[in-house]
């Protein structure tokens, strides 16, 4: 017997085998419009081969097109009248959507998310301590699921005084949302019809607690795609029976979230609605700048149980909004957020009518319980949104369009920071006086930031720059620092640490500011400086008709040499060295002697300098400083 080789033969890798999950998911995404994002419909092929659903490619092609005719996908110029049915593809599609999904077993173990039924979940409630807490997993359902983490969203919030039909009205537009295709009032339900969908009951007892979504997307389509829109309910903004807090944080949160706001007011604007708008709008704008969020993106004030006039609508409304602008305008220092909030083009106002009489305790919120005026404008407010939410979609501060996913990430980030803030707002006594105090602070710092601009604009000038050396003028500037923090100190409301901690944050914001404003004053200072020093050296000369002589020269090349290494007072001196000789060789009664005089006296300044620069470094600062090399100015 011969030799017998155990060794078994090599082969070629074989690859692994895909299960058979992996295999039908490969063949769904083959078969899935580019544009729909859905299995094809009808299929056709074009020029460049892909394909399309007929309707979906038609609708991108609809229109004329100095470009041509392209595909939505490679951009290559395609021939509409070559778009041909591809019933090969047609056929594919529809045998796989014919086999059962028998491969569970095959499948590789992922993440199964729970189908809920359409309805609210609450995505911000309080813990056991009173604080608010974010439900993540309610979270990740609605932004992270399917296909809205990566579809732009636009989020509808409502937010107001409790049991004023924030939910109520809320229930409509739901039905609003869930018949989109509705041009009539039939999306508004039947006569007889209970109203469903966010909870609510008129009456004193509060129903929501917290910030509730509508766990399910509607989705409204655009000429660049589709949004996915969601409904929210805050309750807790202004509630009495709840720490102020919490309250305005919650109120601050749905803000930040939203990217369409209803502000929901009873009967008018009231100035606590003032005020608990300017507390809203300041948390907001806290978080909001570390997460790089606008405060408010579209605001809508709804007056309800409006009865001033007989005129109800966005016309009325607006005219009411103006009045209220120029109220605060008459007080402008009470509510300046609200007042930029207001005033901006984004903002609208809408009147709406009592709903009537038979809407009472225990009512089911039936249609044929509604007075007409009320529907009328229901259905109008209604239409209003349908039409318009698609143009509202979450943006960040840079006017960004957010994904679901990535607005989601940005949730989890301001809800940390707005826990981690301490606003004051204990109570009503103690947020009237948080706001008195935060207004002192804003107009004490606008005060100094205006005295800043003002010694920059009279500091520009080259020679009136040069009267006021950084020395006085970083006296001046901490003189009135100090004024302003005393000012503060005799303004501010409650207890003594409040006081002081006010008087404290001023103090910091100003130094920062006269940090900045002094380092831009130094470097300029010196720039000065060095163009007076060569003017006073050698623009004189030319002035007098007189010729420009070496010695000029090697000044301005010896100051353009050295004038990054030297001092203020040292870069003066080296370009007026050239008055020393030059000055002199005019003679005759041009002022010979005071040309000469001159540069000879900055000449001695420069060398004083130079050689304290030798013994200390640090000194050459201090001298340049406190030298004044121009008239003579000992305060601002």
């Amino acid at each position: 017997m011969g030799n017998t080789n155990t060794k078994l033969p090599t082969s070629p890798e074989v690859p692994e085998k895909m299960p058979a999950g992996g295999i039908i998911q490969n063949l769904q995404d083959d078969i899935t419009c580019s544009i729909c994002l859905e299995p094809f419909n009808d299929p056709v092929s074009i020029d460049c081969g892909h394909n399309f659903c007929r309707v979906c490619l038609s609708s991108h092609w609809s229109g004329f097109s100095r470009y041509g005719f392209r595909c939505p996908e490679c951009r290559h110029l395609c021939s509409p009248d070559r778009m041909k049915s591809d019933t090969r593809l047609r056929s594919l599609v529809e045998k796989i959507g014919q086999i059962p999904v028998q491969e569970d077993a095959d499948k590789e173990p992922e993440r199964q998310t729970t189908v809920l039924q359409p309805g609210p979940v609450q995505l911000v409630g309080l813990d056991e301590n009173g604080d608010i807490c974010l439900n993540e997993e309610a979270l990740n359902y609605c932004l992270q699921e399917g296909q809205v983490k990566d579809t732009p969203v636009c989020l509808i919030s409502i937010l107001g005084e409790q049991r004023c039909g924030k939910s109520f009205l809320l229930n409509f537009l739901l039905r609003r949302f869930q018949n989109l295709e509705a041009e009539n009032e039939s999306w508004m339900g039947q006569e007889d019809e209970p109203l469903t969908g966010f909870e609510w009951r008129r009456g004193f007892n509060t129903t929501t607690k917290g910030v509730w979504i509508w766990n399910q997307p509607f989705w409204v389509s655009t000429e660049h795609g589709k949004v996915a829109v969601f409904l929210m309910d805050t309750e807790g903004s202004m509630d009495i029976e709840r720490r102020k807090e919490v309250g305005v944080k919650i109120s601050a949160f749905s803000m930040l979230l939203s990217s369409y706001l209803i502000l929901n007011l009873d009967k008018k604007m009231k100035d606590t609605d003032l005020e608990y708008l300017e507390m809203f709008l300041h948390v907001a704008e806290t978080v909001g700048k570390a997460c790089k969020l606008k405060p408010i993106q579209n605001l809508d004030v709804l007056v309800r149980d409006w009865y001033f006039t007989a005129n109800f609508g966005f016309q009325e409304g607006n005219n009411f909004l103006q009045r209220i602008i120029q109220k605060l305008k008459d007080h402008s220092n009470s509510h300046p957020r609200a007042l930029v909030a207001l005033e901006s083009t984004h903002t609208c106002c809408y009147l709406m009518p009592f709903p009537g009489k038979k809407l009472v305790m225990g009512t089911e919120g039936r249609l044929s319980e509604l007075d007409k005026d009320f529907r009328d404008c229901l259905k109008e407010y209604g239409n209003h949104l349908a039409r318009s939410a698609a143009a509202h979609v979450k943006r960040d501060q840079e006017g960004g369009i957010l994904t679901g996913e990535q607005l989601s990430a940005r949730v989890k980030n301001f809800l940390t920071l707005m826990n981690q803030h301490k606003f004051g707002f204990s109570s009503a006594t103690q947020m009237a006086i948080t706001l008195h105090n935060l207004h002192t602070l804003e107009t004490l710092r606008k005060d100094f930031s205006e005295f800043i601009s003002q010694q920059e604009k009279q500091s520009r000038p080259l020679f009136a720059g040069l009267r006021v050396t950084p020395s006085t003028m970083t006296r001046g500037i901490l003189k009135k620092q100090h004024e302003l923090v005393q000012q503060c100190e005799r303004l501010v409301q409650g207890d003594e640490p409040e006081q002081l901690n006010s008087a404290s944050l001023l103090k910091s914001q100003l130094q920062s500011d006269a940090k900045d404003f002094l380092e831009r004053y130094g470097r300029r200072y010196k720039s000065h400086a060095l163009k007076a020093g060569v003017a006073v050296g050698v623009g004189a000369v030319g002035l007098a008709g007189g010729i420009i002589g070496a010695g000029v020269a090697a000044a301005v090349l010896a100051t353009e040499a050295i004038v990054l290494s030297t001092g203020t007072a040292a870069t003066f001196g080296i370009g007026t060295v050239a008055g020393a000789g030059t000055f002199g060789l005019l003679g005759g009664g041009v002022g010979a002697g005071v040309g000469s005089k001159i540069g000879e006296n900055r000449a001695r300044e420069a060398a004083n300098v130079i050689e304290g620069d030798a013994e200390d470094e640090e000194e050459e600062s201090n001298l340049s400083d406190q030298k004044c090399l121009i008239g003579s100015r000992d305060s601002l």
